[in-house]
């Protein structure tokens, strides 16, 4: 008999609805404080980099950081390099950065890891000449202790458009 008893209850809360995986905030606030952290996260990185400030990057990236971009791959201190180098050329240029959005972000968290995909907008003066310029990005961050920390990044322009 108890034999029985036990192999019906066991049945039972083996078969039982609730699902262990989902964590225990069933509204997803968790989740959703999570994105908009990332998210926070993303649109501040942009910011820094268009200031030239490269600390603040350099203090969001993991120390196994890599770049993946059309033709190499980057470690964090080469990546760091590129983008310094990239908008020192454009300041000497004349280029500034006007304004920034996010198109179509998505972010999907598993557990201590968020992957991030999503479309920048920004909105720039070339020698006060309006440009537009879309790129496409694909990033991975983990959770160390209580900080988000950049593992991976991609970036592809998707357009540019310079206006008369």
């Amino acid at each position: 008999m108890r034999m029985l008893l036990f192999i019906m209850l066991y049945f039972l809360f083996a078969c039982s609805p609730t699902d262990r995986n989902k964590p225990n905030d069933p509204s997803g606030t968790s989740a959703n404080k999570t994105k908009e952290e990332i998210l926070t996260l993303e649109r501040k990185w942009l910011e820094a980099e268009f200031v030239l400030d490269t600390a603040y990057i350099s203090a969001l990236m993991d120390p196994s950081f890599i770049d993946i971009s059309t033709d190499h791959i980057s470690d964090k201190q080469q990546a760091l390099k590129g983008m310094y180098d990239n908008i020192s050329a454009m300041r000497k240029d004349s280029i500034f950065l006007d304004s920034i959005k996010f198109e179509d972000p998505v972010v999907n968290v598993y557990d201590n890891t968020a992957v991030v995909a999503l479309v920048t907008h920004s909105y720039k003066k070339d020698k006060g000449r309006p440009i537009e310029k879309r790129m496409r990005f694909y990033d991975v961050w983990i959770k160390r202790g209580e900080d988000w920390k950049a593992v991976s990044s991609q970036g592809t322009v998707v357009e540019q458009m310079n206006k008369q």
